[in-house]
């Protein structure tokens, strides 16, 4: 009989990713984690969660972060800025990926049924219950 190997996620609970992969500073690595756990919590309660969301949900976390220092920096130089050349106000190119971060986590969180609104819409993730006989009284668990 082959030995059966446990895989992580298995309880319909995604593994938090390593965020020193995707993120250089520990402050974001921080607020990562932080994003992860409340929405991984938001989605479970809500019964959604499962191991396939893993990816969407990594995607969400990227683009908080990224909406997090896009502000910062827009709020330190405003939303229109000269041009380096001309002179010209022009948007700053942090207002645009403040804009594309908001957009990317508005439509993930729909797609993860986080906002409130599509609560609902989502169906929710069954738990497989297993089926008791009268010899699982007898008989030794495999697994």
């Amino acid at each position: 009989m082959a030995d059966v190997i446990e895989l992580p996620g298995g309880a319909g609970v995604p593994p938090e990713p390593n965020w020193r992969t995707l993120f250089g500073r520990a402050a974001d690595r921080e607020a990562a984690s932080g994003y992860w756990k409340s929405i991984v919590s938001e989605v479970r309660s809500a019964e959604k969660l499962a191991v396939a969301n893993s990816h969407s949900i990594v995607r969400l976390v990227v683009a908080y972060v990224t909406f997090d220092l896009s502000a910062k920096e827009v709020l330190k130089l405003g939303p229109v800025i000269k041009a380096k050349r001309t002179g010209v106000p022009t948007f700053n190119p942090w207002w645009t990926t403040m804009s594309n971060a908001a957009s990317q986590a508005q439509a993930l969180e729909k797609e993860l049924c986080i906002s409130p609104r599509e609560r609902a819409a989502g169906g929710k993730i069954e738990k497989k219950v297993r089926r008791r006989t009268g010899a699982d009284a007898y008989l030794k668990p495999r697994g």
